[in-house]
């Protein structure tokens, strides 16, 4: 394994149309398939390659996906991460389906974080010692019962026809890097607690994305197959993923002033 990342590294470095683009190299022993991942703000793309592949055969991929590549750069470059860091103190908004709250700090309750109506986030004042916990656990909770208590999980994946039984549905604090994941081995989508500061029909989007993950398609992960299935359940998901890339770099991960360390890595 060690070999192969020093290979293809070295032969991508020879190779200066490549290595401008490339920024690490992954390798992975359960990995059959190339591919290429690049998060907002990431100095390059990060090449992920099976055990053992020929440098020269990375060499050749890499070359035929060099528009991609640059692509690849060009957004990362245009949705740099400007995720703010919340004041815990009445008045600070926070979203919740798109739509916006202003915090009251309250005594006395019986919840740590109550919304109440559409226009505030109740904050019971002995829970802001805790930082973003007891927010991000309210984001979870509500956000599990929006998916779980209505029909969107179930309308969904009727829409996509599969005939196989639907994944398990959670909220869940996944970290900052994803909107949600599909686990495999036990079926289940998990959604980002952060998605749900999005607009619904961009929650219902990554729901949708995980759900086409659960079909078992074969070929690569984002391919054509993937983003045909994609279409015919959502007319636009190619346009949603722009305003999901120009929302997502502005939401809230969790940060506070009473807790600047990052929420979860």
């Amino acid at each position: 394994m060690h070999d192969t990342k020093i290979l293809v590294a070295t032969a991508i470095a020879d190779e200066p149309t490549l290595a401008e683009y490339v920024h690490e190299v992954k390798v992975s022993a359960r990995r059959k398939t190339l591919a290429m991942t690049m998060k907002p703000g990431d100095p390059g793309i990060t090449v992920h390659v099976p055990t053992g592949i020929p440098a020269e055969r990375v060499v050749g991929l890499l070359t035929k996906n060099r528009e991609r590549m640059a692509a690849m750069l060009l957004k990362s470059r245009q949705y740099v991460p400007e995720h703010p860091v919340k004041e815990l103190v009445g008045g600070e908004g926070f979203l919740w389906l798109g739509r916006s709250a202003r915090l009251r700090i309250v005594d006395n309750a019986e919840v740590p974080v109550a919304r109440q109506g559409h226009s505030w986030m109740l904050l019971s004042r002995d829970a802001r010692s805790r930082g973003g916990k007891p927010l991000i656990d309210w984001y979870i909770r509500e956000g599990d019962a929006w998916i779980n208590q209505s029909t969107e999980a179930e309308y969904w994946w009727r829409r996509l026809g599969t005939g196989r039984p639907m994944p398990a549905v959670r909220v869940a604090n996944i970290g900052r890097t994803r909107w949600g994941v599909h686990d495999g081995g036990t079926n289940t989508v998990r959604l980002a607690w952060q998605t749900f500061q999005f607009p619904p029909q961009l929650v219902r989007h990554v729901l949708v994305h995980e759900f086409i993950h659960a079909m078992g398609m074969t070929g690569p992960a984002h391919g054509p197959k993937f983003w045909r299935a994609f279409e015919r359940a959502r007319i636009g998901a190619q346009q949603e993923v722009q305003q999901l890339n120009e929302l997502g770099c502005r939401l809230w991960m969790g940060d506070t002033t009473l807790d600047t360390k990052p929420s979860s890595r």
